[in-house]
């Protein structure tokens, strides 16, 4: 978690603010994210704008809103009955189906897009003094800005939202690297972290095919990754797809399904074997491994490299990626 002591420094708190509050009069209208244009809720990704600044179909809004249960109309959920998104919001039983980040929205009544803070270089500057200093004060646990997970001292950073390099390249700027998970026991410690913190932010991880390996590799020693349960994610496949057995070389295509395999609707991520794509835990995906283009925007999970010798801390932190 971000330290409270450098948020207030930098005055994020502006930052995640939604703006002026939402002006619509109807409990079902929402309003735009840019303008004060009030829209109806049935509208939201429908695929066709209402709101001027697109923000209706923005992608960060429909991949988290509910358009309809298969049995109610649109704008509707199933939940004891046919009920209105903005009704279901409200009743705890309703929850489980609901995405809370689109509650969130029709709470406040306003489409929110959090673009992230910009990682300007005073920012990050701040940032580095700020690790540096609790790294020479501090001997026996994690620095500012990270948080002892089990074993490891991770900075879970959600004010920011970048691509993959620009995480890594922040991560190193704070002493650390983009994370990485050598046990079973880390990766567990994390995602029940994350659980217990409510944390419904998507988060990039030290991962990524590599095409000088050939295999999907840890960055920050390129050792291979673990393939399979309990890291990666399953998904839904439209179509039903012969499973072939387990895929444990990191370093091979995944194997064929033999003849007459069992058909199933669920895969195994990670799907892609290209440069390009980057490994990030999901809230969608319950904080599992899952393969995302590099160039989509999520935060840094950043860990703390372990280093006893105290004279690199007033080194300059490696940048490149």
């Amino acid at each position: 978690m971000v330290h409270v002591g450098v948020l207030s420094l930098l005055g994020l708190a502006a930052m995640f603010l939604a703006g002026t509050e939402a002006r619509c009069s109807s409990t079902s209208q929402i309003e735009c994210h840019a303008n004060t244009q009030c829209i109806a809720i049935t509208s939201v990704c429908d695929s066709g704008k209402q709101c001027s600044d697109g923000s209706d179909e923005d992608p960060y809004v429909c991949e988290t809103w509910t358009r309809k249960s298969p049995q109610c109309s649109v704008g509707q959920i199933y939940c004891g009955g046919c009920r209105l998104i903005a009704d279901a919001c409200k009743r705890s039983d309703c929850n489980p189906r609901l995405n809370p980040r689109m509650c969130e929205m029709v709470k406040a009544g306003k489409l929110n897009l959090p673009k992230g803070m910009n990682m300007t270089s005073g920012i990050v500057a701040v940032l580095t003094t700020a690790v540096n200093t609790s790294l020479k004060n501090q001997k026996r646990d994690c620095p500012m800005l990270y948080t002892r997970v089990g074993q490891l001292c991770l900075a879970l950073f959600s004010p920011a939202k970048v691509k993959w390099p620009e995480a890594r390249q922040f991560c190193r700027s704070i002493y650390g690297d983009l994370a990485k998970f050598d046990n079973v026991g880390d990766f567990g410690h994390l995602v029940q972290y994350m659980r217990s913190s409510r944390l419904t932010t998507d988060f990039w991880v030290g991962g990524r095919f590599d095409l000088d390996t050939n295999a999907w590799s840890w960055t920050v020693d390129e050792s291979a990754m673990p393939l399979g349960s309990p890291y990666w994610a399953v998904r839904h496949s439209s179509s039903c797809v012969p499973r072939p057995p387990p895929h444990t070389d990191p370093f091979s295509n995944p194997p064929t399904a033999l003849p007459d395999a069992p058909c199933f609707t669920n895969t195994q991520a990670p799907a892609k074997r290209q440069e390009g794509w980057c490994s990030a835990l999901t809230y969608e995906h319950y904080y599992y491994m899952t393969d995302q283009s590099c160039q989509e925007e999520r935060s840094p999970l950043c860990m703390l490299e372990a280093d006893d010798d105290d004279d690199q801390l007033d080194e300059e932190p490696e940048g490149k990626v």
